[in-house]
């Protein structure tokens, strides 16, 4: 699949998310490219869909922004603040939250399962022939390549070659959106584009697609997932392309307290 980075919607224009809104700045952003742009009589941005999603805060803050990146906070509403390992936003009440702020014209298709390699690939395939559907994916970062891999380990990648998983830049449960499939001769790896702008190139980093499987799969206790986001009359060909593909349709329990 051979597509133009500049060409992929959403990718221009990143900035950084406030400390532990991913969810909602995905929301928000997801939203906004759709023409969305109030929620009765509220802009939308991240705040809003925090306070929406019932998003959570960990107190005490000990660990929400990758080392070397500067905190934001400046929330715009207050939002409730629990132990850390309760914080964060809950899959399903972002889901609703991101259905309600469409009006009903976008659909959050939550989708879970045994992932692995090919069906991360089949995904993206499947969903970059159905266009106009976003890829919203709750993993575990520690899981990820760092963001910046030696060039050598991405050319082996392509060229089906196995090589050391480089480290992680950090390791929290997080949301980032899968954007394309790259194809080499005889492997593949995932365009991920993320919250933070110093990650990788102006927030985005290439992923083996081995590599997102396991990082949905988290392996810490919790549940990682996908909110499949398509135009409410293209929702029935994702339930379709997932049900094939063997993934199940429902949402994650990422640990967050609702």
């Amino acid at each position: 699949m051979a597509e133009t980075i500049e060409l992929v919607p959403g990718l221009v224009g990143a900035a950084q998310q406030k400390d532990n809104l991913c969810g909602p700045f995905w929301a928000a952003r997801i939203l906004r490219d759709a023409g969305i742009e109030a929620w009765d009589g509220e802009p939308v941005d991240e705040d809003l869909v925090a306070r929406r999603a019932r998003t959570v805060l960990p107190d005490p803050d000990d660990g929400s922004v990758p080392p070397g990146v500067e905190s934001r906070t400046g929330y715009r509403f207050e939002l409730p603040r629990v132990p850390p390992a309760e914080s964060g936003t809950a899959a399903d009440a972002l889901a609703e939250a991101l259905e309600a702020a469409s009006g009903g014209t976008l659909r959050a298709v939550p989708l879970r399962g045994a992932w692995t390699a090919g069906r991360v690939e089949g995904l993206l395939d499947g969903t970059a022939a159905l266009g106009g559907v976003r890829l919203l994916a709750n993993v575990r970062t520690g899981r990820f390549w760092g963001s910046r891999p030696p060039l050598e380990a991405l050319l082996a990648e392509l060229r089906g070659e196995r090589v050391g998983d480089p480290p992680a830049d950090w390791d929290v449960g997080h949301f980032c959106e899968l954007v394309l499939l790259v194809r080499g001769s005889a492997g593949a790896l995932v365009l991920v584009h993320d919250s933070y702008p110093s990650f990788g190139w102006n927030a985005r980093h290439l992923q083996p697609p081995r590599v997102v499987a396991a990082a949905l799969l988290r392996g810490d206790g919790r549940e990682g997932g996908i909110l499949a986001v398509a135009p409410a009359a293209a929702a029935g060909d994702v339930e379709s392309l997932a049900r094939g593909l063997g993934l199940e349709l429902g949402t994650w329990d990422n640990g967050t307290r609702r």
